[in-house]
């Protein structure tokens, strides 16, 4: 059984292709980090998102500690592309992000973190799988030389709603 309808599938493949999602992790020390990749399929019979992240990222630490992270795409009633590349350049290890871009953290429905009360598609995922650097026997020359490669995280999308 599929967690997104198609229409919100497609919204979400879109926001990650044209300006990048955020993605809330954690409660604690809650997170949002911004991705630019990834994507939607099936694995295993479960609808899943493969999230991509540096081991050297905040984030990192959080999902890898509470095994879940939630994708929140901006309403198309509210642009938020100033909110994304400003994240996008912000250290969760020193900031408050939530708090330096105002915005207003929700409790996810179903996992252990928060979400963005502003976006207005929210998909909830449980890790179910991660696949480490070490793992991805890449073909493309050069893609990972001077940077810290990715770790896959297989998360399974177990809610999806729209926040009005």
């Amino acid at each position: 059984m599929s967690v997104l309808q198609d229409k919100d599938r497609a919204a979400l493949l879109n926001s990650v292709k044209e300006t990048g999602v955020f993605v809330t992790c954690g409660t604690k020390t809650p997170n949002i980090m911004v991705t630019h990749w990834g994507t939607m399929g099936v694995l295993w019979g479960r609808e899943v998102f493969i999230l991509p992240i540096r081991s050297i990222k905040y984030s990192y630490k959080i999902v890898t500690d509470t095994g879940c992270f939630a994708l929140n795409v901006p309403s198309s009633a509210r642009d938020m592309r100033t909110e994304i590349s400003l994240c996008d350049t912000m250290s969760g290890f020193k900031t408050n992000k939530f708090e330096t871009l105002g915005l207003h953290p929700k409790r996810a429905k179903e996992i252990d973190s928060y979400i963005i009360g502003e976006c207005g598609l929210i998909v909830e995922c449980k890790v179910i799988a991660t696949i480490p650097p070490e793992n991805i026997n890449c073909v493309i020359p050069d893609l990972f030389s001077n940077k810290t490669p990715h770790t896959l995280f297989v998360g399974e999308a177990v809610k999806s709603y729209r926040i009005k």
